[in-house]
């Protein structure tokens, strides 16, 4: 079992990142791990969304918690299980993220080199996905 973790300030309001973080359906845009994800465009908690993983894996994807600053989902795929958290806090007229994630199975073991920088990676997308979506919202 292998845990990373970063964080980064994204100049948007909580409610925006929120909203990205609470699109199952949208997570392949900007997630680098998944393909795609399915199922019903709303978050539930305890809701499975059927996914495909990069090399074509598939499993699925569930919300665990979904809080005002604290969102938890998982994943998992053959030999390949993902806990991660989202901590969303305000910051001025942005938002302090900081996401980690847990890997446990024989895969997460083969691929732990693979993984690295990849917390920071998340981050940033998600940061370029909330730019996109704050212009859109000004325009």
């Amino acid at each position: 079992m292998s845990t990373t973790a970063s964080h980064i300030l994204i100049p948007a309001p909580v409610r925006t990142v929120r909203q990205i973080l609470l699109e199952p359906t949208a997570l392949a845009e900007w997630n680098p791990a998944f393909l795609s994800v399915g199922g019903p465009p709303d978050a539930l908690v305890g809701r499975r969304h059927p996914l495909v993983a990069r090399g074509g894996l598939r499993g699925h994807w569930e919300y665990r918690t979904i809080g005002e600053d604290l969102i938890v989902g998982a994943w998992e795929v053959p030999g390949l299980a993902e806990t991660n958290s989202w901590s969303v806090l305000p910051h001025g007229e942005g938002t302090h993220v900081t996401h980690s994630f847990t890997h446990r199975g024989s895969l997460a073991a083969l691929l732990r080199p693979a993984f690295a920088g990849v917390a920071d990676l998340r981050l940033d997308r998600l940061a370029g996905r909330a730019r996109q979506r704050t212009l859109a919202q000004v325009s």
